[in-house]
């Protein structure tokens, strides 16, 4: 049964007096309200959960967070809105100051979310009362030091340089500089150990703490900046840097892949799936999403021809390439208006056919949405916006005949770490050490079996064993907001300027070298009295 916890009201505006919209100003401690608050381990509960609300901020990083597909070579977005990030328009250049949507989201949030924690920690430093134990002063210190690692990961991955701060700020203190992102990554990695020391290494079951971090989830956090920042401007991997992440991952232990794929994604089979290790949690009525509206009404991720063609048939060959290929009339699938006839329906089941079965769980194509069978011998049709690609977005629309995908009223976890990413990451990192090793080949043939695909050919180079694991992370987390951040440590966004699309003619992403980190929110630097300076690829 799923669990989540609920914010106080009092607490919300309570933190609120220390994590306003505005830049890093705050309000000082010694506001009224504050000292009225801070009386029981009580009130620290409901701060933590406070705590972690951020996580259901403007979307950020919870029901967007498919969006940022939208930047790659995934995906495109048809709805120019704040909503989905303004990614329609970043994908298409426009990456300023002024963009608003993400540049502006992602900053604004971890702010508050880091705002929030310094308040506990600097509550929990003056606290005197008994009822607060040295087990339970670790759990807090340790969840407070793991979000803020985490939402300062989030900065580092993003912008090239932001202000790092430390501790609730002050009027006098407010007004911050960037630091090095040398010195944010040092603060990350150092949270993120502190975490893991004071936590304990359990999984959270009861109601109080289900959705927390734990040090598991946290040592995948660690591996992901460390893997991320072993990178170098080029997308050449450090060896070096490479080799401490593996037995930081290997450590992991009590988890496992979930049987079917998709269980990560069906509400009502994730709270029992072994394999997620943190998700944002969602429990209607009191805390939902919109998720089925948005991708699977609004279609707000439109799947390109390019995802669609990575995906395998089940002898493991590229589709054209593969013998089990069923050929196509590529001027029936090539529509695009609402609902299909007959025969163009035929021509897009062609297209799915013999196909690693993560296709159908990932990606639908028009306006057609079946649910009924692994064969779909049913057709129900969807209202809403029609795709302009052809594809659309099925991971995690929940399954329903009830109008599919229009549900206003969602309630599917937001899934951020499984374990499929750390097999993923154990082969990542082992093949820029040692080559296409036994261990790199257990690690990704583990995730391919579990969804019926043949194991890779053995004799794989070191080069040709990187491809793979590429194709292989891009299938599996498809819409999981990890393969623009993925193209980012790779050096590859530069050929989304290549990028063409047979349905979507008139899309074409612009990827320019400064877009490698997005610029500072304009309405930050006005704010910052001259403090904080622009990034100069956008001055």
């Amino acid at each position: 049964m799923k669990k989540i916890v609920y914010i106080a009201s009092i607490c919300l505006a309570t933190l609120s007096l220390s994590s306003c919209d505005g830049f890093l100003q705050k309000d000082p401690t010694a506001n009224p309200s504050q000292a009225s608050f801070w009386k029981s381990k009580a009130d620290f509960d409901y701060a933590m959960t406070a705590c972690y609300s951020s996580f259901y901020d403007a979307g950020a990083y919870s029901q967007m967070t498919s969006c940022f597909d939208n930047l790659t070579n995934n995906s495109a977005c048809q709805h120019d809105e704040g909503t989905y990030g303004k990614t329609k328009t970043m994908a298409l250049g426009d990456i300023t100051p002024h963009s608003g949507g993400f540049i502006d989201d992602v900053y604004r949030v971890a702010y508050k979310g880091i705002a929030r924690t310094h308040q506990v920690l600097f509550q929990l430093e003056n606290y005197t009362e008994g009822d607060i134990t040295e087990e339970d002063r670790n759990l807090f210190i340790g969840q407070c030091k793991a979000l803020r690692g985490y939402f300062y990961h989030w900065l580092y991955l993003c912008y090239k340089e932001v202000p790092l701060v430390t501790e609730l700020l002050t009027l006098e203190t407010m007004y911050q500089p960037k630091a090095s992102r040398a010195d944010i990554y040092t603060q990350i990695i150092s949270d993120f150990d502190e975490a893991i020391r004071l936590l304990p290494d359990v999984s959270y079951s009861d109601a109080e703490l289900d959705g927390r971090m734990t040090p598991s989830a946290i040592k995948v956090l660690k591996a992901k900046l460390m893997i991320f920042n072993a990178y170098d401007e080029n997308g050449n991997a450090d060896p070096n840097k490479m080799k401490e992440v593996i037995p930081i991952l290997e450590a992991i232990q009590g988890y496992t892949l979930a049987e079917n794929f998709n269980e990560n994604f069906i509400s009502a089979k994730q709270q029992t799936s072994p394999e997620i290790m943190f998700s944002v949690k969602y429990l209607a009525p009191n805390r939902t999403n919109s998720i089925d509206l948005y991708f699977g009404a609004w279609k707000s991720n439109m799947v390109l021809r390019d995802l669609v063609d990575e995906f395998e048939c089940i002898d493991g060959l590229a589709w054209g390439e593969s013998p089990l290929t069923i050929p196509v009339d590529e001027s029936l699938v090539n529509t695009t208006d609402g609902a299909l006839s007959d025969q163009q329906f035929t021509e897009r089941e062609k297209l799915f056919a013999n196909r690693d079965k993560r296709m159908r769980e990932t990606i639908w194509h028009s306006n057609v949405l079946q649910f009924s069978s692994p064969e779909f011998p049913d057709k129900i049709e969807l209202s809403g916006n029609a795709t302009l690609t052809g594809f659309s977005m099925l991971k995690w629309v929940q399954p329903t005949k009830s109008i599919p995908g229009y549900s206003t009223i969602s309630e599917q976890d937001i899934v951020l770490i499984r374990y499929a990413h750390v097999l993923l990451m154990i082969a990542e990192a082992e093949n820029e050490v040692n080559g296409a090793t036994k261990k790199v080949y257990d690690a990704v043939n583990a995730i391919r079996t579990r969804v019926g695909q043949p194991n890779l050919p053995t004799g794989l180079s070191k080069e040709e064993m990187r491809m793979r694991i590429r194709k292989e992370w891009r299938v599996e987390t498809a819409f999981e907001g990890l393969h623009y951040f993925h193209m980012k440590q790779w050096n590859t966004l530069q050929d989304l300027n290549n990028l063409k699309d047979p349905f979507y003619v008139s899309f074409q992403p612009v990827f320019k070298p400064q877009f490698q980190f997005w610029p500072l929110p304009q309405s930050e630097i006005d704010k910052a009295n001259g403090i904080l300076v622009q990034n100069p690829l956008y001055k």
